[in-house]
């Protein structure tokens, strides 16, 4: 499993802060637009999604520290659990007989303590999951849509989702308080918002770089040519097509790509695949073709 934290140089317990200022420091360095090394800017930038989302960061910590091993025996069970549920029932094993103070154990002073413990863990309200559906055009720059959701008591909400440039397919977004209020006078529970972030336009995504595909002919593919192209943020590039270019050529344009998620200024770049097209000949036009 890679080191997310030796990646960027912080330590475990470090800030959004100070990740945030080891990406940048990183992507000023190894961006492949400054020269940088492209290999160690995409394994920066891995990092950098995972440990800036605290969920995220949470499940790799966990799958850090619990991930290596399983029980042996046939039972598959977590090291987690065995350290926690072996030391309770090593209690019950003292052969015939053998009595355990489970108030002790689980320091429960009073039967009320306990069933208010109960109670309390039982009576949670419920997070709300739901998607959010935008176009990778969209998601090009800061945005900020508004979502509706129904509770499960049927009535509907409205939240407000400020999308930041960039933005990832399947980023959550957490809004505190925002969800199930079905049990009363416990917290309401959160409101969890999902990216979907679409291909649109004629593009297609893959991480932070975009592809489309042009097509011209194959008069043009010979001698050279140049080609007009919308990009998603309605202004137009002029691309030069190189003489001799076969058909699926990939051409490339730095830093015209998606934004990079949370940074500024740092974007992937677009690729254009060049589809040459081939006319439909006669007969004739194909023997003219061979005699020449």
């Amino acid at each position: 499993m890679k080191d997310y934290y030796k990646i960027l140089g912080v330590g475990e317990t470090a800030t959004n802060e100070q990740i945030k200022k080891a990406f940048k420091d990183i992507a000023k360095k190894e961006h492949p637009d400054r020269g940088g090394n492209e290999a160690v800017f995409k394994e920066a930038n891995e990092a950098h999604d995972t440990l800036k989302d605290s969920q995220k960061r949470h499940d790799y910590d966990t799958q850090r520290k619990f991930g290596g091993s399983t029980r042996q025996g046939g039972q598959g069970q977590h090291p987690f659990f065995e350290d926690i549920f072996g030391d309770f029932f090593s209690g019950f094993q003292q052969g015939q007989g053998g009595d355990m103070d489970f108030n002790s154990r689980f320091n429960f002073t009073t039967q009320g303590n306990q069933a208010k413990t109960f109670r309390t863990r039982q009576q949670a309200n419920k997070s709300i999951n739901v998607r959010m559906a935008i176009s990778i055009k969209e998601a090009m720059m800061n945005n900020e849509k508004t979502i509706n959701y129904r509770l499960p008591s049927g009535r509907e909400e409205f939240a407000t989702v400020k999308i930041p440039a960039g933005v990832q397919h399947g980023v959550t977004f957490k809004f505190t308080g925002m969800g199930d209020d079905s049990i009363k006078n416990v917290p309401r529970g959160d409101l969890m918002v999902q990216m979907s972030v679409l291909d649109s336009d004629g593009y297609t995504r893959k991480v932070n770089d975009l592809y489309t595909d042009k097509t011209i002919n194959c008069f043009q593919a010979m001698r050279g040519h140049e080609i007009k192209l919308k990009t998603l943020e309605d202004s137009v590039i002029t691309v030069k097509v190189p003489s001799g270019t076969q058909h699926g050529t990939l051409l490339s344009v730095k830093s015209k790509g998606m934004p990079v998620h949370r940074t500024l200024n740092i974007r992937g770049n677009l690729y254009i695949r060049i589809l040459v097209l081939i006319p439909q000949l006669s007969a004739a036009d194909l023997k003219k073709i061979k005699d020449l």
